[in-house]
């Protein structure tokens, strides 16, 4: 159940957000692509009936979607287990990136749902990396986002502590948006299906 999760949704800086789209897009565009982003993000999370939402970041923002915890520049998985340790109270906690412009409700309820009743459910990327993780009981594992495969690594890890682990594929969490051609394919999506709020792939 959605009910007890906790959603934490990991934001760096605007002003440091979308390298590789610097030849694309300038930095103001970047900040506001991505602010567009975690709302929709945001939107898909509360759709599914999570109530608690935290975004981990040193941006300061003021929305009403969700409350923030200031990871103070800590490297993102070690601002994720402190998040964890310190705000986290529900049974499952969920990481979820902020760049998926296809989430919808029902992949975030996926995602909940399949969390073993000891272990990890990981929404795997594209490239083979990770988009989110749902963890059982929460901080159970140390996550590792960021590394190259690192679907593969948390399932690696997982397995070392003999906690079972589901790896999710589904288009929602799979896509995210770091190059031109993720920008160029979110944007064909969105002109293709104007009246979708949530554009699936």
């Amino acid at each position: 159940m959605t009910s007890n999760a906790h959603v934490l949704v990991p934001l760096k800086r605007l002003d440091r957000v979308k390298s590789r789209l610097a030849q694309t897009l300038t930095a103001a565009e970047r900040a506001a692509l991505m602010r567009s982003l975690l709302e929709r993000v945001l939107s898909a999370v509360r759709a599914a009936g999570v109530q608690q939402i935290t975004i981990v970041t040193s941006e300061p923002l003021a929305l009403d979607a969700a409350q923030t915890w200031h990871d103070h520049d800590l490297p993102w998985n070690d601002a994720l287990a402190a998040a964890i340790a310190e705000v986290v109270r529900e049974d499952v906690v969920a990481v979820i990136s902020a760049d998926l412009p296809f989430l919808g409700a029902a992949d975030v309820t996926a995602l909940i749902e399949a969390t073993p009743a000891h272990g990890i459910a990981i929404g795997r990327a594209r490239d083979a990396g990770t988009n989110a993780v749902s963890m059982r009981p929460p901080g159970v594992l140390p996550t590792c986002f960021g590394e190259r495969s690192s679907a593969a690594l948390h399932a690696a890890g997982a397995r070392a502590r003999r906690l079972a682990c589901v790896t999710l594929d589904l288009p929602g969490l799979a896509f995210d948006v770091d190059t031109p051609a993720d920008l160029a394919r979110m944007n064909t999506c969105a002109r293709m299906q104007p009246e979708r709020r949530e554009v699936r792939a």
